[in-house]
């Protein structure tokens, strides 16, 4: 990832007189690994956790990362920062300690990799080890990025799962089956499951919509039968980081985008929802809802949990 945190250790440091744990500059990320505190608070999530995992890898040569630890090591989204680091195939090893989770599941030779010198769980076994042991909400946004960054197939997934316990199995084959390429966010990709297990029926994925300033693509599309409903995940970027990336002011891109909905409201009626929502999935109910869309009673997947 090229938002690494540069790791500083305790034994690299204390011949120079520096006391990391006293150091305003230093964030401890685990016992005897630092990284530069400024760049800790500005960095992702997605950053944070990776240096986390890079120290337990040199603290633990030789470790086999599993799980969401062996999803971000090889670039598949996460959601929520997880509160371990997690690891897999080690009898001697289970349990939690020292903010590492470690399961004694045995895991084949052939599905074991190694990305930037840290050994994991191949990419099919670690979406199918999500699907068994996590919910949809948390397997399928890895699960539809690996497909639209052709990481993995789901015949991939499936193979990986049939060599894995049963435990989940079920849970682990709806979220496969229900993983979609089109999806472009972890945010689109929690929004399709929130919208599933709260009974909704299921949107088309980037939506090509004709409008009077030319073809405009929303995140979600219901074809109804008193017309179209598009669906807008917001993920709450700043107008300003958008416009940088286009080389424009804010100011010209929240213009841009207000003229972008004008045109989608005029043939097509357009409900938007934010993180928030879908973190609380009942006020997505209610935005729904008042749009219109249908809703049925819920059918969860086997062993699912939820409740809205």
């Amino acid at each position: 990832m090229d938002d690494r945190l540069e790791l500083v250790h305790t034994q690299a440091v204390t011949p120079l007189g520096v006391v990391p744990s006293r150091a305003r500059s230093l964030q401890r990320v685990r016992r005897g690994a630092y990284v530069d505190a400024a760049a800790h608070g500005d960095a992702t999530p997605e950053a944070r956790y990776l240096a986390r995992i890079r120290a337990v890898a040199l603290a633990r040569p030789g470790i086999v990362m599993a799980l969401e630890s062996a999803a971000i090591l090889h670039g598949l989204p996460i959601g929520l920062e997880p509160a371990y680091v997690f690891s897999t195939g080690d009898p001697s090893m289970s349990g939690a300690r020292a903010g590492v989770r470690s399961s004694h599941l045995p895991i084949p030779p052939e599905h074991v990799a190694e990305v930037d010198g840290i050994r994991c769980s191949s990419v099919a076994w670690t979406l199918a080890d999500l699907g068994r042991r996590r919910g949809p909400l948390e397997a399928v946004p890895a699960m539809d990025a690996a497909l639209r960054d052709r990481f993995a197939t789901s015949d991939d997934v499936e193979h990986a799962l049939a060599a894995q316990s049963t435990r989940g199995r079920a849970r682990a084959r709806w979220s496969n089956a229900f993983a979609n390429a089109g999806a472009e966010s972890v945010g689109e990709s929690r929004s399709r499951v929130a919208i599933a297990l709260l009974g909704f029926p299921a949107p088309e994925l980037q939506v090509v919509v004709r409008t009077t300033i030319g073809e405009v693509r929303a995140d979600f599309g219901w074809r109804l039968d008193d017309g179209l409903l598009v669906g807008e995940f917001d993920g709450l970027v700043k107008y300003g980081t958008l416009a940088a990336a286009a080389g424009r002011s804010g100011t010209d891109a929240l213009v841009a985008e207000k003229r972008r909905e004008d045109a989608l409201r005029r043939v097509a009626r357009v409900c938007r929802w934010t993180w928030d929502d879908v973190l609380h999935p009942a006020r997505l109910r209610a935005i729904l809802l008042a749009a219109g869309l249908p809703h049925r009673d819920a059918v969860l997947p086997p062993g699912v949990r939820w409740r809205a």
